[in-house]
């Protein structure tokens, strides 16, 4: 199952306040952390989508803590047969859980340098890239299906982006947002859109 919300930018400034209860204690840590309000929010809503993804999954309704493994890659020790990966970006929050390892990498469409691609993309995605009609797009969607590949082999900065061909790789689904793709790397799921009213579904 892979959850995006996708409307951060328009959740109000006591949103972490107003679902601080549903927090783990070890969540609530990391948002206090956090100095920008828009970052706490992110922080808030990426791991209630992981609550929600665990409730309509599997039935279970309580705050989860993580511990990492592989280059900071989240397990849940308590339920070690369920997996998930999280990530967000500018508005845009997503997670995915699944029965087996999964990566998620979401990102906003935003400029990039001629050298920032050759940096990330292989000889023949630099030669597609500029042959693109939009150039932007088609680096965000690269650059997150190769980000869910390495999120979910746990390899992060271990590998060189510029090495690892979209093309090659398998179980991946890519989703194109208004303004950002989401790349999930696993078994096949399920997209929800999940709204702030999702959220209430815990309180029960």
């Amino acid at each position: 199952m892979l959850l995006i919300f996708d409307n951060l930018n328009n959740l109000e400034d006591d949103f972490c306040s107003d679902f601080k209860s549903l927090l783990s204690v070890q969540r609530i840590t990391k948002i206090n952390g956090i100095k920008s309000q828009a970052g706490k929010n992110a922080s808030a809503a990426v791991y209630l989508l992981l609550r929600l993804g665990l409730l309509r999954m599997y039935g279970i309704n309580k705050a989860v803590d993580f511990e990492f493994v592989n280059h900071k890659k989240p397990i849940l020790p308590e339920f070690p047969g369920i997996f998930f990966n999280l990530s967000h970006t500018k508005n845009t929050a997503a997670c995915a859980i699944s029965y087996t390892d999964v990566g998620v990498d979401v990102e906003y469409v935003r400029p990039v340098s001629d050298k920032l691609a050759k940096r990330v993309l292989t000889k023949n995605e630099y030669k597609d890239f500029i042959a693109s009609s939009n150039k932007d797009e088609y680096f965000c969607k690269i650059w997150t299906i190769k980000e869910s590949f390495l999120k979910k082999t746990g390899d992060g900065i271990t590998k060189e982006l510029s090495d690892i061909s979209a093309a090659e790789l398998e179980e991946i689904q890519t989703y194109k947002g208004d303004d950002y793709f989401c790349s999930v790397c696993g078994l096949k799921m399920e997209i929800l859109h999940i709204g702030r009213e999702d959220f209430e579904e815990l309180r029960s």
